[in-house]
């Protein structure tokens, strides 16, 4: 067995070689290892809030007899199924007809939109969309509106995505457009999400009244909030 010495310049050599080849790995492999970290990150979660449940009916139909509640909870549930059939994560704040209950609160209310805001805050939403039916005194408001919270430029962004989807609608129905509304709701800043309410149609006009009687037109609907929601991410 014979035994190399290595002169000292040699022995630099060497190590100067060696460590050329090591960052050459790591140059090829890297930007695998970063794609790979930038797709997980990339997929976002949406949390549908289906508005009111269980013993708060909500906004309730006069002709129809329609419950705001199971309105919401129809068109969260379709909503959901679109967005994660075009790869977003999908979360629900509920999937059944009821109130929630998951943290202490002095009011049922309270500890329904608390529980709400739990889920919302667990699930790392980068968007939330609120779901509801809208009333007013005079009949003759109508159309689908969104709202957001004032000041909130990512709110702003995603409610006028989704409000230029809804227009279509609204053109179509009532002959107008509409701009997205700022509102002080509790869903709207109980996360650092991105946040909007759709308020569908008014129950209080008869002519939107019986459009969301559709599920023709209840699908119209989620359909028009999931390409906003897709646009929103696209910007």
């Amino acid at each position: 067995m014979r035994f190399f010495v290595l002169k000292k310049q040699n022995i630099s050599v060497v190590l100067a070689v060696v460590l050329a080849v090591l960052i050459a790995a790591f140059a090829i492999s890297s930007p695998m290892i970063v794609y790979a970290v930038r797709t997980v990150d990339k997929t976002p979660t949406i949390v549908i809030d289906a508005g009111h449940g269980g013993a708060d009916a909500g906004v309730v139909g006069k002709t129809t007899g329609l419950r705001e509640s199971d309105l919401n909870l129809e068109i969260a549930l379709m909503l959901g199924e679109m967005l994660k059939g075009a790869g977003y994560n999908v979360v629900y704040t509920r999937t059944t007809d009821t109130m929630l209950n998951d943290v202490s609160a002095n009011t049922r209310k309270r500890r329904d939109m608390f529980s709400r805001a739990k889920i919302i805050n667990n699930a790392g939403a980068d968007v939330v969309v609120s779901i509801h039916m809208n009333y007013y005194p005079s009949s003759s408001r109508r159309g689908a509106q969104t709202f957001f919270e004032r000041k909130d430029e990512k709110s702003f962004a995603l409610a006028t995505a989704v409000q230029d989807e809804l227009n279509e609608l609204n053109l179509a129905n009532t002959q107008r457009t509409y701009s997205p509304l700022t509102a002080d709701k509790y869903i709207l800043s109980c996360s650092s999400a991105a946040s909007i309410i759709v308020e569908c149609g008014f129950l209080s006009n008869p002519y939107d009244e019986q459009l969301l009687a559709s599920a023709e037109y209840r699908a119209r609907i989620a359909e028009a909030i999931a390409q906003g929601i897709r646009e929103y991410f696209s910007i």
